[in-house]
Order: C-alpha cells, then sequence, then structure tokens
C-alpha cells in the first residue's frame, strides 16, 4: 500500500499513568497494510494551525478490528495538544510508514521493550503468537506509574517479565539483568529491542559479547517520515555511511548502528 495522508475518526484518547496516554483511531482502509513496528504522522494542530508544525511520529502498538492504537508521552506542545482531542474528533495521520521490520527467520524471540518503547514491539508480540512462535518479553520501567501497557498486557494475557529500577511492581532491578540467561535458552534466538537508547546500546553490548543477533527499532524525531528531509540519520558503521531511521529503517541489525 502505498503511503496515505488522511484524516480518520478519533475513537478513544485518554490517560492512562505516568505521562502516558493512548488513542486510538479508526482507520479501516489502513489495518490491512499495518505491519509489526511500522508507525504513523499525527498532526497535532488543526488544519488551520502551523504551531507546532511539524507531525509527531509514533509506533503503531496495535490493531484492533478497524483502529489503529497508538501510545505516546506526554513531552511538549505537540503531544500536550493531543492531549485535548476528544472521542468524535478527527485527526490527520500519515501511514503506513517504514520499510524494514524485524526479521522472521529465528526460531525464538526475546522481546525488550523500555519505557514507551514497548510499544514499538507489541503488535510484533500479537504477530508472534499468531504465528506460533517461541518468544519471552521483558518490559522495563523505573517505577510502575510507567508501566503503561500493563492493562494491554492483561486483556491480551501475555506472559511479560516485568523489570521497575525501584522495585514498586514486578522484579527489582534493569531489564538487562537477566537478558544474558535468557538469550541462551535457546538455540537460533534473536533480541528484538526498543526504548532508551541507553538501554538499547547496553542491550546490544550484551548481544555482541554473547554473539546472539540483536535487531533495534529506533525512535527519532521526524520532520516528514518518508526520507525527504533527511533529518533522522543514524551512522552505519558497516557502510561508514547514514541511513534514515523513517527510509531505512526503523529496524535495524544492532551491530551496524552507532547508538
Amino acid at each position: 500500500m502505498e503511503i496515505t495522508d488522511g484524516v480518520y475518526k478519533i475513537t478513544e484518547n485518554r490517560f492512562i499513568s505516568g505521562r502516558t496516554w493512548v488513542m486510538k483511531v479508526q482507520a479501516p482502509n489502513l489495518v490491512p497494510h499495518i505491519k509489526p513496528a511500522s508507525f504513523a504522522m499525527l498532526r497535532a494542530s488543526l488544519d488551520y494551525q502551523y504551531d507546532p508544525l511539524l507531525r509527531r511520529a509514533f509506533a503503531i502498538a496495535d490493531v484492533v478490528d478497524d483502529e489503529l492504537w497508538f501510545y505516546y508521552d506526554v513531552y511538549g506542545k505537540g503531544t500536550k495538544l493531543l492531549t485535548q482531542k476528544k472521542s468524535g474528533d478527527y485527526i490527520q495521520v500519515l501511514a503506513p510508514l517504514g520499510n524494514n521490520f524485524f526479521p522472521e527467520d529465528y526460531d525464538h524471540y526475546i522481546l525488550v521493550g523500555g519505557g514507551i518503547g514497548f510499544a514499538g514491539l507489541s503488535l510484533f508480540m500479537k504477530y508472534l503468537r499468531e504465528k506460533g512462535k517461541s518468544f519471552k518479553a521483558l518490559y522495563g520501567v523505573r517505577r510502575k506509574e510507567q508501566l503503561s501497557m500493563l492493562e494491554w498486557i492483561e486483556e491480551n494475557n501475555f506472559d511479560v517479565i516485568i523489570y521497575t529500577e525501584d522495585g514498586s511492581f514486578g522484579k527489582k532491578g534493569l531489564i538487562t539483568q537477566d537478558l544474558e540467561k535468557f538469550a541462551k535458552e535457546k538455540p537460533n534466538t534473536a533480541l528484538a529491542v526498543c526504548g532508551p537508547y541507553g538501554m538499547m546500546k547496553a542491550v546490544v553490548k550484551l548481544a555482541k559479547k554473547i554473539d546472539v543477533p540483536c535487531f533495534v527499532s529506533l525512535e527519532s524525531k521526524m520532520a516528514c517520515g518518508f526520507g525527504i528531509c533527511i533529518g533522522c540519520v543514524v551512522k552505519d558503521t558497516e557502510k561508514n555511511t547514514y541511513v534514515r531511521v523513517c527510509y531505512e529503517g526503523p529496524v535495524f541489525d544492532g551491530f551496524r548502528i552507532e547508538l
């Protein structure tokens, strides 16, 4: 499917916990074409406004019936404006975006999601279960209130190992603390990672140490979302060049990308 820039109805937009909200958008023409790790650009301002000028990029965290689900953290003007959208309002959506997704040729996967980055893995998790693939999912945050997708996990009956740095929920400690053990449990295992760059960097370092393939889904500030502005580049250390998160990504071989 070609990229579509359309106006779609919001069916729900509510606060969850911490600084996270969930927005559900009715987009039946997009639903069949969404792949795990694909994303969309949402316009926070109204048609007659140009502040903020640029759209905001968000992972498509789930597809339910004819809806796309987006989890977003409120940090600045754009995301603050998104919280003002009500059920029944309309929003401009550019989607589906992204050209490179998680590989499917491994026997076992370990999904490592940090903070809001878990929303970059949740659709892949559903896909793996539907395909009967073996996987283990890890979800790490600093404190319980940041577990914004806990409700989604419970509703979908997923078994996820949860880590909080302060011990307020699940296991106390970092999401990486048991990762080496988990990665060695089964042959032909690959890591799928999304979250803060510091966390992803630590996971990639560990993956290199134990020689386990590692694929990172990157989040980046974007202007266009489809490769024209060249504003979301990261370095490909193997080719000694730069690649665009929105176009050559958002998923990359973690061993080749400079985090």
